[in-house]
């Protein structure tokens, strides 16, 4: 009778430690969830680069959020200023910037007072996780006119149609295909598209660059064959579409003669819609790129919108700012808050603050985040219900345990009978 009931006991002791156990594991995967939530995408401001990494001396940025109408919409103002040594000739200097093609930012750039004309160079696409800055991936804004290439004109006969390209050295191209396609291409250079429902456009482009001698081009309906420039490819293409480019905030021509360059630097090739569609939609790392001798020790100045981030699983929420360093000089950083959003709750480096000023000097990447209160609240933690993540985990750790426990329970009950 008394081995019964120890033997209850422990069963009863042992699922209750299991259940427990499975409930730590749950609580710890949530909050471990709720730790994660992060800010909107991450939309650095940058420093200004040079080649030349003795040209620029220090710098001064200065971030005015005083603006709450703005911060509402996210953004802010900071203000720039750079000395650079003197150098014997020209010397280059870009400001990089995320942004899309249809947003781009109005820069205007003084030094010593000057002001200096300067171009946009887009570059690669970015994504949240992946925004560094590298020169070298930017791309000029002119097509060079002398690029030649032959523009296929496919029209379709059939609701399928079979195109072919093969080339024997590698080329570049542009290609336009249905909403229904399946395709093959090989290490050798040669490319097959089946397009269904052809009929749903009245002809579809390619565009090869470079001589025609060293490529094929076949197709099982008729097309047409024209030499032209390149820069004469893309500028008959974007009258086509140039209402919707203006109606979509203005995308400037530029973006296709940038992207164009990097695929004939890339000797890479680009669908028709990506190019002409997808592209201008695309936040980029760009730069805006700017020459000049500098015979003596000269201030540039320049003024930019800054992204705020906002995360919504605080509350009040919270904001977040930041800078990426692209030199090897200090910079100096003075931040600027409205009395609606006073607190510096964080930041990468320590900060010295006078009423709503703070200020930071650094070589390296900065950020910090700031809110209407000194100690915001995670409400992610204390949201109804539990993450589907987090419930699967604790009821698989849990039944893990509660199934070692009862085996050990029966293990052990054996055991005292033997």
């Amino acid at each position: 009778m008394f081995t019964k009931i120890q033997n209850k006991t422990m069963t009863c002791a042992v699922l209750l430690l299991s259940l427990l156990i499975a409930f730590v594991a749950l609580t710890a995967n949530a909050n471990l969830n709720a730790q994660a939530q992060t800010f909107e995408q991450r939309i650095p401001n940058y420093g200004l680069y040079c080649n030349d990494s003795e040209t620029i001396t220090s710098g001064k940025v200065k971030f005015d959020l005083t603006d709450t109408e703005l911060l509402s919409q996210g953004k802010g103002i900071v203000q720039y200023e750079y000395q650079v040594a003197a150098n014997d000739g020209e010397v280059e200097f870009a400001i990089p910037f995320l942004a899309r093609a249809r947003e781009l930012p109005q820069i205007s750039v003084m030094v010593n007072g000057q002001a200096v004309e300067g171009s946009v160079w887009f570059g690669d696409e970015a994504f949240w996780i992946d925004n560094e800055f590298d020169i070298e991936n930017t791309y000029s804004p002119i097509l060079d006119e002398s690029v030649t290439g032959t523009l296929y004109t496919v029209i379709p006969d059939s609701n399928t149609i079979t195109i072919s390209l093969s080339y024997t050295e590698s080329k570049s191209f542009i290609y336009e295909t249905s909403n229904d396609l399946s395709s093959t291409h090989s290490a050798s250079g040669s490319h097959t598209w089946t397009l269904r429902n052809a009929l749903s456009k009245p002809s579809y482009c390619f565009f090869v660059f470079g001589d025609p001698a060293t490529n094929t081009f076949d197709s099982s309906c008729e097309y047409q064959t024209e030499t032209i420039t390149c820069k004469e490819f893309i500028e008959r293409q974007y009258s086509l579409f140039e209402e919707y480019y203006d109606h979509n905030g203005g995308v400037p021509i530029e973006l296709f003669y940038a992207v164009v360059n990097k695929i004939l630097q890339n000797k890479s090739y680009m669908s028709y819609d990506k190019l002409f569609f997808n592209s201008i939609d695309s936040i980029r790392v760009n730069t805006y790129k700017f020459s000049m001798p500098i015979e003596a020790d000269s201030v540039i100045r320049y003024e930019l919108p800054v992204s705020v981030q906002r995360n919504y699983s605080f509350k009040p929420l919270i904001y977040l700012t930041e800078q990426k360093q692209v030199g090897n000089y200090v910079t100096s950083y003075t931040i600027e808050l409205s009395s609606e959003n006073p607190y510096l709750i964080e930041s990468s480096i320590k900060t010295e603050n006078k009423g709503l000023s703070y200020t930071a000097e650094t070589a390296e990447d900065f950020y910090f985040v700031f809110s209407s209160s000194e100690k915001p609240t995670n409400t992610a933690s204390s949201n109804n219900g539990t993450n589907n993540t987090g419930l699967i985990v604790g009821i698989v750790v849990g039944g893990v345990v509660c199934i070692v426990g009862i085996a050990l329970t029966i293990f052990l009950s054996y055991r005292r009978r033997v």
